[in-house]
């Protein structure tokens, strides 16, 4: 087998989706902030946003080396400003990369690669999410990816591919039936609210190029 067949077939680096939990228990195993053992979760804090989710893992020459879960967003406004809302714009709930040394400078890559050719995967996959954004935009469609930069952070990874910040804030601090956010506990609390504008909303049509692409 000539070694072009051989790439082809088994790719240097490819992108697969996956089950959220197989992406969990990476971000358990790599010892995610969010996702650290604590005293009601001693092998981990499980992923648990009560949203839709798509789970996908980077893999290099077969070994897992980094993961995202896209997921809709936690509140139903985004930016009033901008006309963002959890409709129209999907939110990058986790990324996460192998402590593997060789995996130091992916996550900037793998960012890329998420909004341009995973968020398209979004659209289709939720009817109800579908039906609502046709119903608010006229159609389904993505006019932004959202993410937040975890406490003590300055959120670098978002400001070099070119992505704006939007506020600073702390999740909520519990109480009835919520439960305080995991971010709370580290460094200060305060996530930044990053967000990523497309030039033009992503739609059926920029799924079904980002699929042949």
């Amino acid at each position: 087998m000539s070694r072009q067949l051989a790439l082809r077939l088994s790719p240097v680096v490819a992108f697969y989706q996956v089950d959220v939990a197989e992406v969990v228990e990476l971000l358990i195993r790599w010892r995610h902030p969010l996702h650290l053992p604590d005293d009601e979760h001693p092998g981990g804090r499980p992923y648990s946003r009560p949203f839709g989710s798509l789970a996908f893992v980077m893999e290099d020459r077969g070994r897992v080396a980094a993961a995202v879960i896209l997921a809709s967003t936690p509140n139903t406004s985004v930016c009033k400003a901008w006309g963002l809302h959890r409709y129209n714009t999907v939110d990058l709930a986790r990324i996460v990369r192998s402590p593997d040394r060789r995996d130091e400078q992916c996550l900037r890559a793998v960012l890329r690669i998420a909004r341009l050719y995973l968020v398209p995967l979004w659209l289709g996959t939720y009817a109800g999410w579908d039906a609502r954004s046709a119903e608010l935009c006229g159609q389904p469609q993505i006019e932004a990816l959202s993410s937040t930069s975890l406490p003590g952070t300055p959120g670098n990874l978002y400001r070099f591919d070119g992505w704006t910040k939007l506020r600073t804030s702390k999740g909520p601090m519990g109480g009835g039936r919520q439960k305080p956010s995991a971010a709370n506990a580290i460094a200060d609390g305060a996530r930044g609210l990053w967000i990523h504008r497309y030039p033009e909303p992503l739609t059926a049509t920029t799924k079904e190029i980002a699929h042949v692409g």
